[in-house]
């Protein structure tokens, strides 16, 4: 195979590293080059198999944007540069933390593992929360689509994304940005960097961003409290070279950040109701909803996290060794308004009773306030009655009002891991190897509780007895616990001048247990349908809850084949699994779900609904095994690249998140999908038209299905969750001098989404807890009423932004704009089979703004 010589490959990493550390280069150089007689573009190095290739060489569906491409793009955090990759999309809604990114049909679970190993500089980052921060001063950013487990371990099922920050430099440099924009958009961040001494270089980065945000409570009149977002960031480097041989690489980094918490609006999806109440708003399309934010419990999310990392290199005779320790604290909470309101929870607390009196939606002819601001119109599909009328209304969640009560979570995580690895140094050898080791502890703390709200404020704590101004009425509280040990290996062997064969496998075993941290007390009796053990579990345990421990483990080999078909064609097929540890839910989650939603014939309200739920307080490992052919290809005197994949992958016991929303308020829960079977098409593409228009694209294509479900049976034969069929992103860049001393530099990025479904069931008619209250009499009629989420896809939607930029030598203004055709689009819809409805988060609107960059 055709390879990159050291040199040249030390070269390239090198410049590619200048590129970054420099925020553009000097238009006089630049006019300089133009004027030169053209040469080939300088390849983008990948490091995706631990050590560097060109991109174009490697033997694995890589889309890889460089410094260059994350500045002229406005690449800011994860998702601005994951919607630049065909059949790859997040969703980023509940809080900073909870982020989902789906990469070839595969969705990373909140509350689980992730679906992708996180690499920055080298270092595996353990934590899912912690992916969705600030990118600062990136130099290269890698999206490896299939399975990558055999290098980079536990929970790479679905692929890996790589982030290499700058090098410190040798000589002093340094950057300030400043920025501000619609929304209450204010940033500024800064850099400097230089050598400290002959044997050290450092670097310091720190950032301070904020956004008021695109959406007002209603009822508060303020603008700044719903989708907000503050976030204060430092991070630092430090190269050391401490021999010629051997250098360390030490990162540490702090940050915190503020915003908005759930900021979800619920419809309905019942027939039944369209018919009994003559109101087609009990089973409208949601992307026809208009969002009202009228919450009276503050939203709010923390997070504060602290990084450290050494990663030694020692470069002897005829092999590397690499070593890493790191180690990550993630403290998060968040707090919000609940949903018991919903189902009259705390409709006769004295603060309910009092809101009610002027918070409702029921017309002024009928004694009401007549608020169809805060509610909607009267029964469309909300309605609120004074204090007088009770257990009659239809107040839904996240109301005005304290009769919905509130939830608080936590999410924090501690963990220490590290890395011993053995490279051979010899790049142009027939046979080069790669060994190591891996370990990993981690503790991680997970609390979600539901409580009243009696308008006296709230604490920030797990348990709040019922002599507190929030007291606890339902807690789900435990600490997770888990052991990780892996080893792993690679030998590429080139067969011939043009083909290379490469092994690689990879065990993991993972030791995890749980401990129950939920006091054995009783509820505060102010939520009706919360009475008894603050956690259901305790009916079943009342001497208190034991620890439970399991064990996952799992080889992960790949095999990969890959043919030079002429100087500009490489192609490829490999085989790869991909492993992701098993878990557990909090305990007392299938007690509550039986209660309520399964029938035991004890007379609870589960015999009424009879849902035939199978979520337990535990789950199984996820198998993932693809198969994939690719061409990788440079034409036109390497104008243009041009490179495809076809993949077919299956998915053994798929985890998938569940939402539950019922009288106790809601629950989250993994379960999982027994089979999935997912295969696809990617293709992208660069074309440099001259020396300063690029045009670039792709497009993904997923074909899916459900072939085993056995806890929604309904679902088998529909689309995996959260998987378009199509996805596609078009753009241009046009760099241009102006003049001799000024730059020009325009780009453009469209991005298409198709129509998505977030739940297995996608029209299937299930029970809901309709049922149960229609057997009660009042105002639910007779069932049944089982759910429809024929209307509860997200449409198909695109977003179109651009950046246009004036730099000189050492300043650079620019204008930017996103989503600057203002689409209005859903980011989230979370089905709740058992609730008869789903939970809506809307986008963000368009957003611009203006930076002024100067470097020195």
């Amino acid at each position: 195979m055709r390879r990159f010589t050291q040199s040249k490959i030390g070269s390239a990493v090198a410049l590619s590293m200048l590129a970054g550390s420099c925020a553009v280069a000097s238009s006089a150089l630049a006019q300089e080059s133009q004027a030169s007689e053209r040469e080939d573009s300088i390849e983008i190095i990948s490091i995706s198999r631990k050590r560097p290739e060109s991109l174009q060489d490697v033997p694995i569906a890589v889309s890889a944007l460089s410094a260059r491409d994350i500045e002229t793009a406005g690449i800011e955090r994860p998702g601005d540069f994951i919607s630049l990759v065909p059949n790859v999309n997040i969703v980023d809604t509940a809080n900073v933390g909870d982020t989902q990114v789906n990469i070839r049909g595969i969705v990373s679970t909140r509350d689980a593992e992730s679906t992708f190993a996180y690499v920055v500089d080298g270092v595996l980052m353990t934590n899912p929360n912690g992916f969705n921060e600030e990118l600062l001063d990136i130099a290269q950013i890698e999206i490896l689509k299939g399975p990558q487990g055999a290098l980079y371990g536990r929970n790479a099922v679905a692929g890996a994304i790589l982030v290499t920050t700058t090098l410190p430099s040798e000589e002093f440099e340094g950057k300030v940005k400043v920025g501000t924009g619609n929304a209450g958009i204010q940033r500024i961040n800064g850099i400097m960097s230089g050598a400290l001494n002959d044997s050290m270089r450092g670097r310091l980065t720190a950032s301070y961003n904020s956004m008021d945000g695109h959406y007002t409570n209603v009822l508060t009149g303020q603008d700044d409290v719903v989708d907000f977002l503050e976030d204060t960031t430092i991070k630092g480097r430090l190269m050391w070279d401490v021999s010629d041989q051997l250098t360390l690489d030490i990162r540490a980094g702090m940050s915190k950040v503020e915003g908005g918490a759930i900021n979800f609006n619920a419809v309905f999806a019942l027939p039944s109701f369209v018919n009994a109440f003559n109101q087609p708003a009990y089973n409208a399309d949601v992307n026809d909803h208009d969002f009202i934010f009228a919450f009276n419990v503050p939203g709010e999310n923390k997070q504060d996290s602290t990084e450290f990392s050494v990663k030694a290199d020692w470069d002897l005779d005829g092999y590397d060794i690499t070593g890493v320790l790191a180690y990550n604290d993630l403290e998060e909470y968040l707090l919000s308004d609940g949903t018991s309101a919903s189902f009259y929870g705390y409709e006769l607390t004295p603060q309910c009773q009092t809101d009610r009196a002027t918070l409702n939606n029921t017309p002024a002819a009928l004694g009401g306030a007549n608020r169809s601001d805060l509610f909607g119109d009267f029964f469309a599909p909300f309605g609120v009655f004074p204090p007088g009328v009770e257990f009659t209304g239809v107040y839904g969640p996240y109301t005005p009002t304290s009769c919905d009560g509130f939830q608080y979570q936590e999410r924090s995580q501690r963990d220490f891991s590290g890395e011993l690895r053995v490279t051979s140094d010899d790049d142009d050898a027939d046979i080069r190897w790669i060994a190591g080791v891996y370990f990993a502890e981690i503790e991680r703390d997970v609390v979600v509780a539901y409580g009243a709200d009696q308008g006296q404020g709230f604490l920030r704590q797990a348990y709040v007895p019922p002599t507190g101004p929030n007291p606890t009425d339902l807690l789900f509280d435990d600490t997770f616990d888990t052991s990780v040990i892996s080893a792993f290996g690679q030998i590429e062997y080139d067969v011939s001048d043009k083909m290379e064969l490469a092994v690689a496998l990879r065990y993991d075993n993972e030791e995890r247990t749980v401990s129950n941290n939920v006091p054995n007390v009783s509820s505060s009796g102010l939520n009706i349908n919360t009475i008894g053990p603050i956690n259901p579990a305790f009916n079943a345990n009342p001497n208190g809850i034991p620890d439970r421990s399991r064990s996952f483990s799992h080889f992960q080999p790949k095999v990969t084949l890959s043919y030079e078909l002429t100087d500009n064609v490489n192609s490829y097929a490999s085989y790869g699994v991909g492993f992701r540890s098993g878990g557990f839910n909090s305990i007392g989650t299938q007690a509550t779900l039986d209660f309520w939603f399964n029938s035991s014939g004890t007379g609870t309200p589960g015999d009424a609904v009879d849902a035939k739920l199978l979520v337990t307080d535990d789950y199984a490992k996820e198998v993932t095994t693809n198969i994939e052919f690719g061409l990788k290809s440079k034409l036109m005197d390497g104008k243009v690249r041009l490179n495809g994949a076809i993949f077919k992958t299956t998915v053994e016991d798929n985890q998938f998140f569940e939402f539950f929303a019922g009288p106790f308020g809601l629950l989250r829960a993994v379960t999982t999908i027994d089979e999935l079977a997912i295969q696809g098409f990617e293709l992208d593409f660069t074309a440099e038209i001259t020396d300063t228009f690029k045009v670039f694209g792709g497009v993904g294509l997923l074909d899916s299905e459900i072939k085993e479900n056995r806890n929604r049976p309904l679902s088998v034969g529909n689309k995996a969750p959260q998987s378009p069929e199509t996805t596609y992103t078009l753009g241009f860049s046009y760099e241009q001098p102006v003049s001799e001393d000024y730059w020009l530099t325009t780009r453009v990025d469209y991005q298409y989404t198709g129509e998505t479904f977030f739940h297995t069931l996608q029209g299937e008619q299930t029970p809901t807890i309709w049922d149960f209250f229609g057997t009660l009499g009042g105002g639910v009629p007779p069932g049944p009423h089982p759910q429809n989420f024929d209307n509860a896809a997200r449409d198909a939607f695109y977003t179109l932004n651009a950046r246009i930029a004036l730099e000189a030598e050492t300043w650079t203004l620019a204008i930017y704009g996103k989503n600057i055709t203002d689409e209005q689009y859903l980011q989230e819809v979370i089905p709740a089979p058992e609730f008869g409805g789903s939970f809506l988060h809307p986008s963000a609107r368009a957003e611009y703004g203006v930076e002024f960059t100067y470097n020195f």
